[in-house]
């Protein structure tokens, strides 16, 4: 990645921001939204912050969204939309993204209309468009842009940005909700996601990072970096094993094939395959 090209999309990105109307931003805590926010102010064009604290969200998640607005000098709109409330949702099909997305982005869209914004915003970048994701299709139906993936940003050059706008989550991993932990056809609870949040949070203390805790039934299967499953299994099996059955686990194991992003879409995958035989 040259220097020019990110300076490239950054000019790119800030005239493309200055040439909306007021702009709300739904802000997650993760990097991208964050980086989005920062430019939107960089770019004078006074952005609304807004975000939905729902029970797929961890307590930090909620943190470094209210850190993110504060940083750059925002107030922070919080909204408490509860897709647990959705019984689409809680099925837990292939559509489930989509189906939260909806309410969500929906209540985003109120809350920015509510506050006289001319344009909605999300921080989608390009590396986001190669993965199943039907929440962008609900976001886009609802009147979203993302204006980092129209000026190509790749999820690199959205840290490489963000570490240059000095924002505290620039090297922040990435997170996916947690109801992305429960395999697809189990039914999504507040237990469940209780329990996933417990052992990420028990395990992210004994010192592991880029984790998930995939949930398949009573049985955890836990996916780090392929560097950390060494240690994991040699110095830390205990001790794991009693930190996620504390958390409601019967079964504990760790996949050796290591962290992977989306790794339950497989289960989408192999199903269309047995369908197409």
């Amino acid at each position: 990645m040259s220097a020019n090209t990110l300076q490239d999309k950054e000019n790119k990105l800030l005239a493309l921001l200055q040439g909306l109307a007021k702009p709300a931003v739904a802000l997650s805590g993760g990097v991208d939204s964050a980086l989005l926010l920062a430019a939107c102010c960089r770019a004078g064009v006074q952005p609304e912050a807004v975000t939905a604290f729902t029970p797929l969200q961890p307590q930090f998640e909620r943190e470094d969204a209210r850190k993110a607005a504060q940083q750059a000098g925002c107030s922070l709109h919080i909204l408490r939309p509860d897709p647990l409330q959705l019984p689409e949702f809680c099925a837990n099909d292939s559509r489930r993204c989509y189906y939260c997305k909806r309410l969500v982005f929906g209540a985003v869209k109120a809350k920015a209309q509510e506050l006289g914004c001319g344009s909605l915003l999300d921080g989608a970048n390009a590396d986001d468009a190669g993965d199943y994701r039907p929440g962008m299709q609900a976001a886009a139906e609802l009147g979203f842009i993302s204006p980092l993936l129209a000026c190509g940003f790749t999820k690199r050059e959205v840290r490489e940005l963000a570490r240059r706008y000095g924002l505290a989550v620039a090297d922040k991993p990435a997170y996916a909700c947690l109801a992305s932990r429960i395999a697809y056809g189990e039914k999504i609870t507040s237990a469940k996601l209780a329990m996933v949040e417990q052992a990420e949070d028990a395990l992210r203390q004994l010192g592991l990072q880029d984790l998930r805790v995939r949930c398949h039934g009573n049985l955890a299967r836990i996916e780090i970096s392929p560097q950390q499953i060494a240690r994991a299994a040699d110095n830390l099996r205990q001790r794991i094993v009693a930190a996620v059955r504390a958390a409601g686990f019967a079964y504990v194991t760790l996949d050796l094939e290591g962290f992977a992003s989306g790794s339950m879409n497989r289960l989408l995958d192999d199903a269309q395959e047995k369908k197409a035989k």
